[in-house]
């Protein structure tokens, strides 16, 4: 029985390597296209900016024209900081951001492939491969925004809770999807609220209440646990204690009208 169960295992590995390699080649193909057709833009020369400061050592700042330099919290500190030590290793180029974004989106292409699994190896195939090529996903590794790099994220957090369904995921896998949810809520803070919600739903049909408390609290706890030194940080450096940033308010009020 072990013997099968390894088999399959090794399946999966497979099978998600493929999806990986196939949806990394087409995110390779855009960076290779778009690296000196697409600057960064919008938030992008933001994250841009923040994370050429992070590498530099500069800290998590921002230079002000009259020569100022005060500490940042308006955008989230997580893909600043995913960026900056590849900056530091290879330069502060776009080019480089877009690998990491080509990298992490093969990563939740693979994530849907395994997460899709227990329907079988043909739609664990078509979600990997439905994910790795999607016409939207597969260009936005041009942008240097943070929707691609938080969705990858999300479904890798998914990905880890899956196992058997009769019975709640161990304490580790827990665990584990617990820190990547709090890394996605320092990418983008709005995350958070789902933690609770992984937990919750990690188990099968006939899964007990309790457990899906218990699976829910240690989820949103490790994400909590993760989140709280920028938080602290933004309470002693911003002197206002925002969880990650301060531009929650900004983005809820975006397209809504002030005046008739």
């Amino acid at each position: 029985m072990r013997d099968v169960t390894d088999t399959a295992r090794a399946a999966q590995r497979r099978d998600a390597g493929w999806v990986f390699a196939i949806a990394l080649c087409a995110r390779l193909a855009v960076v290779v296209w778009a690296r000196s057709t697409f600057p960064p833009a919008a938030d992008g020369q933001y994250y841009h900016v923040l994370a050429t400061r992070l590498a530099r050592g500069l800290g998590y700042t921002w230079a002000w024209p009259d020569g100022a330099v005060t500490a940042a919290a308006h955008y989230p500190v997580g893909y600043p900081a995913l960026l900056a030590p590849l900056y530091a290793l290879f330069g502060p180029s776009p080019t480089v951001a877009m690998g990491l974004g080509a990298v992490l989106g093969a990563l939740g292409a693979a994530a849907a492939a395994r997460l899709t699994r227990p329907f079988g190896r043909r739609a664990s195939l078509v979600a990997g491969l439905v994910v790795g090529l999607h016409p939207a996903l597969v260009p936005y590794t041009a942008a240097l925004m943070t929707e691609g790099v938080a969705a990858a994220a999300l479904v890798v957090a998914a990905a880890l809770l899956v196992g058997d369904a009769a019975s709640p995921p161990r304490g580790r896998a827990l665990a584990s999807a617990g820190v990547v949810m709090g890394l996605v809520t320092l990418v983008r803070p709005q995350c958070v609220v789902l933690a609770p919600v992984l937990g919750a739903l990690a188990g099968g049909v006939g899964w007990a209440l309790f457990a899906r408390a218990r699976a829910s609290a240690i989820v949103t706890a490790c994400a909590l646990a993760v989140v709280a030194p920028w938080t602290l940080r933004n309470c002693v450096a911003m002197h206002r204690c925002a969880l990650v940033s301060v531009n929650g308010g900004w983005n809820l009020l975006i397209e809504t009208a002030t005046r008739n």
